[in-house]
């Protein structure tokens, strides 16, 4: 078993090597294999409010029934969900110890050949930056993984954590070049089977492809999750989603659930690049401003003057100003007028 000084140091190499989060897990995966006999994985990176998937590396055998899973993710209470694992301060779990309870082994893992599974939770400083989720198949040689499997998982899980939330914060300053029609959609059916797209969709669906390493016929993972969710009812369709494009822009997802003459469900899916809006608390995170700042960054936004600012957020104009310094020391600019056109004119 490995400890945490030999993940950071290997984390080091491929974050020195590996230029987007797909390359970086794919490697420090591979480098696992070398101390736990899995026979295939899953890891995702997530939104760290919503915990949806933003972008996952999968082998193959869990892509085909990846939807599946997510399906049953949302509409049981199955045995290691994501969210509980999150919530309950476990985040760590190994389904043989209870795969008599996991509809999700009943009906998915064990007819595909499944035996097992590690589920972990990648936290740091408090928040969920993905989720590693590693499977034995039942003709291995050791169907089941041992706790010695489940400690060296846990030694490793803050330090992909840790590089994860650099990935997850990495400041992008491209526009996304793409058609200007108003929003990019796309019908899919009740299987979730691509019925028609329009020109801005294909497009954008191309970059979430692109994001996963997927093949042009497969859906992207942001895309799965809000289809399971919708079909569990557990979604408002006015919830946005942002997803950050490796060296290319922001995507945001929305979805709705539609009904056709004859009854059919269908789901609605539309694609959009961020609004300068949209973008505007993922970038204030980005940033590393505390909540207070973020509170005069908004203030400033709206072009209030600094004693305004103070009597709205109940502090003393002389606070208002140290939190001005620190965001502009944060951000890289000298003044508000930067710190407006940094954080917000130029994505328009």
């Amino acid at each position: 078993m490995q400890d945490i000084h030999y993940w950071k140091r290997r984390s080091e190499v491929h974050l020195k090597d590996n230029q987007n989060s797909v390359q970086y897990r794919q490697k420090m995966i591979e480098e696992l294999r070398d101390f736990i006999s899995f026979d295939a994985y899953c890891c995702t990176m997530t939104d760290t409010q919503t915990l949806f998937s933003i972008g996952a590396v999968t082998e193959q055998s869990i892509e085909d029934i990846h939807q599946q899973i997510m399906s049953l993710e949302y509409d049981s209470q199955d045995i290691n969900s994501y969210v509980y694992l999150v919530e309950s301060g476990k985040y760590i779990g190994k389904l043989s110890d209870v795969s008599s309870q996991s509809k999700r082994y009943r009906e998915v893992l064990e007819p595909h050949g499944f035996s097992d599974e590690i589920r972990a939770a990648l936290m740091f400083h408090g928040q969920c930056y993905g989720f590693l989720t590693l499977f034995k198949r039942i003709d291995n040689g050791q169907p089941h993984f041992q706790d010695a499997d489940v400690n060296q998982v846990k030694i490793l899980m803050p330090v992909m954590a840790e590089a994860l939330m650099g990935f997850y914060h990495t400041i992008i300053d491209e526009r996304l070049f793409i058609e200007e029609e108003q929003s990019g959609i796309i019908i899919l059916d009740e299987e979730h089977h691509i019925i028609s797209t329009n020109t801005k969709a294909a497009q954008l669906l191309t970059l979430l492809r692109n994001n996963e390493g997927l093949l042009d016929w497969q859906i992207p993972k942001p895309i799965q999750a809000f289809c399971a969710k919708l079909q569990a009812n557990k979604l408002n369709s006015q919830y946005s989603l942002l997803v950050p494009i490796n060296n290319k822009g922001y995507v945001t997802v929305q979805a709705s659930v539609l009904m056709t003459a004859d009854s059919q469900q269908q789901i609605a899916i539309l694609l959009n690049e961020a609004s300068p809006k949209e973008m505007l608390p993922y970038l204030l995170i980005a940033y590393h401003l505390t909540p207070r700042e973020k509170e005069v960054v908004v203030e400033v936004m709206k072009g209030i003057p600094t004693k305004i600012i103070a009597q709205n957020l109940g502090i003393s104009s002389y606070t208002v100003q140290d939190h001005l310094k620190l965001i502009f020391q944060k951000v890289d600019v000298a003044d508000r007028n930067e710190l407006v056109w940094k954080l917000f004119t130029r994505f328009n």
